[in-house]
C-alpha cells in the first residue's frame, strides 16, 4: 500500500472513531475543540485558509475542526486572535494529550513525516508541532527532537525564520534535550543559520563558533563536527572575514577517499572551499573544489542538496564574473532539480542567479524581466538574496548608464552590509558608488 493510501486509511480509521457526546460529556472536553473552531470561524465570515493566514494550511485546520488533530498552544493563541476571542476561553476546549497513547504519536509523526516528503511545508510543520506536544507530554526525548526539528526546518523553507529560531531556542533550553556535545552544536548551527538568513552577522559568527566549540569533544571525522566548520566557514565569508574563512577550510581534512568521512560530507566541504576560494578570487582553486562536490553530488542520492549546490555554484561564478559553460550547466542542473523540491525562496535565488548571467552577457532586455519578477517577490528573500537584488539592480543601472538609480542600489545594498555588522563588504560597495560619482 502507498503511503497516500495509508494516509488515507488512517483518516477514514480516525473518522469512524468520531463520537457525539452532546454539550457536556462528564466535564470532559472530549475532542469539541473542532466544533467550537468550526462554530466560531463561521461565526466571524472567515473561510479556513482565511483563519489559517498563511500560518496553517487550510487543509489542517479543517483536521482540527473534524476533531482529527488537538491544536498546540501556540495554534490555540493564533486561533484566538484571528477569532477575536479570550485565549484561556478558547483553551478551555481542547483536550489534552494522552501521556500513555503511543499509537498516537506514532500516527502524528507519520503524518508529519508524509506532508514533509510531500514537500508541503505549511502542512508538515503544523503536522510536526502538533506530533512535537504530544511526545513532549510523553516525555519521549528522541520523537519529540525530531518532530522539533522538522517543524523547525519547514519553518526555515518557508523563510519563517523568527518562528523557526522560536522553536529552536524552546528546543535548546528544554530538560527533554539530551545534552549531548552533537545534538548541542546542531541547535547551534541551525541558529546560526537563521542569523545569517536574518542579517544578524556578527550573531551567526558567534553562534557558528559556539557550534564548532561544542562539537570539538567529537572525533575529528565526525559529520556535526565538520558539519559546525562549514557553517562557519560561510558566516565568515558573508560577513567578509575572508583570511579568517580561507584559514579554517584549509585546515580541514575533507580530500576524497578519507575512508571515515561519508562522500557527503565531503562534498559539501569542497562546496565550502570552493566557495570561499571564488570570493577570494582563487579561481583555479574554486574551480577544483566545485568539480569534486559537483562529481560526488548525485541527484539520485540527495536531489536537494544536489539541487542546492548547482544553484550556489552558478552565483559564486557569476559573483566572481565569470561565464561559461560550467555556469550554463549548473543553471539547467538548478532548474530541473527546483521543478521538483524547490521553494519559493529558491526559486527566486536561481532567477537572480540567471538576471546575473543576462547582465555578464549583456542581455539587458532579459536581466530586466528577471529583475522585475523577484523584486515584485522582495518579502521571499532572506538577507543574503535582497543584497544580491540590489547589487544586480546597481549593476543594470549602471549598463543603463542611470548614475543615479545605480547609486541608490548601491547604496542600499551597502546599508544593508553595515547593519548586518560586514563593514568590509560595505566599503566595497561605498567604493563603486564613488566611482560613479553621481
Amino acid at each position: 500500500m502507498s503511503e497516500a493510501s495509508v494516509t488515507q486509511e488512517l483518516s477514514l480509521v480516525e473518522a469512524s472513531c468520531e463520537v457525539d457526546h452532546g454539550d457536556f460529556s462528564g466535564g470532559q472536553n472530549h475532542m469539541r475543540f473542532g466544533d467550537i473552531l468550526r462554530q466560531a470561524r463561521s461565526a466571524k465570515g472567515l473561510t479556513q485558509a482565511e483563519l489559517g493566514a498563511g500560518v496553517y494550511s487550510a487543509s489542517y485546520i479543517s483536521l482540527l475542526e473534524r476533531g482529527q488533530r488537538q491544536p498546540t498552544t501556540d495554534m490555540v493563541q493564533h486561533f484566538a486572535s484571528r477569532l477575536g476571542m479570550d485565549v484561556q476561553t478558547l483553551n478551555w476546549w481542547v483536550e489534552p494529550p494522552s501521556v500513555d497513547d503511543q499509537p498516537a504519536l506514532t500516527s502524528a509523526m507519520f503524518a508529519a513525516h508524509h506532508a514533509r516528503d510531500l514537500r508541503d511545508d505549511t502542512l508538515a510543520a503544523s503536522e510536526a508541532e502538533y506530533a512535537a506536544s504530544i511526545a513532549f507530554e510523553q516525555r519521549n526525548g528522541p520523537a519529540w527532537w525530531d518532530m522539533s526539528m522538522l517543524q523547525a526546518q519547514s519553518l526555515i523553507n518557508l523563510r519563517r525564520l523568527e518562528e523557526a529560531e522560536t522553536v529552536l531556542l524552546r528546543v535548546q533550553s528544554s530538560s527533554l534535550l539530551a545534552q549531548t556535545p552533537e545534538l548541542r552544536s546542531v541547535v547551534q548551527m541551525r541558529l546560526s543559520l537563521i542569523a545569517r538568513g536574518t542579517g544578524r552577522l556578527l550573531e551567526a559568527v558567534d553562534l557558528a563558533h559556539r557550534a564548532v566549540e561544542q562539537a570539538a569533544e567529537l572525533p575529528d571525522s565526525s559529520p556535526a563536527r565538520l558539519q559546525a566548520a562549514f557553517i562557519l566557514i560561510a558566516a565568515l565569508a558573508v560577513k567578509g572575514d575572508l583570511d579568517e574563512a580561507w584559514d579554517i577550510a584549509m585546515s580541514l581534512d575533507v580530500t576524497e577517499n578519507v575512508p571515515a568521512v561519508p562522500s557527503r560530507i565531503i562534498a559539501h566541504g569542497a562546496w565550502a572551499i570552493g566557495n570561499v576560494a571564488f570570493r577570494r578570487g582563487e579561481v583555479a582553486v574554486g574551480y577544483e573544489q566545485h568539480a569534486l562536490a559537483a562529481k560526488l553530488l548525485l541527484p539520485q542520492a540527495d536531489l536537494e542538496m544536489w539541487t542546492n549546490f548547482h544553484k550556489s555554484s552558478a552565483n559564486l561564478k557569476l559573483e566572481a564574473g565569470l561565464v561559461d559553460e560550467s555556469v550554463r550547466e549548473s543553471i539547467r542542473n538548478a532548474e530541473v532539480g527546483l521543478e521538483l523540491v524547490g521553494t519559493k525562496g529558491q526559486q527566486l535565488e536561481l532567477l537572480l542567479a540567471k538576471a546575473r548571467f543576462a547582465l555578464l552577457t549583456a542581455d539587458l532586455p532579459a536581466a530586466a524581466e528577471l529583475l522585475g519578477e523577484v523584486n515584485g517577490q522582495r518579502e521571499n528573500l532572506d538577507f543574503e538574496s535582497g543584497i544580491e537584488l540590489e547589487s544586480c539592480l546597481g549593476h543594470y543601472y549602471v549598463a543603463l548608464k542611470s548614475r543615479r538609480q545605480a547609486a541608490h542600489h548601491l547604496s542600499e545594498a551597502a546599508r544593508l552590509y553595515t547593519e548586518a555588522g560586514a563593514d568590509e563588504k560595505a566599503h566595497e560597495l561605498l567604493d563603486q558608488v564613488r566611482a560613479l560619482g553621481a
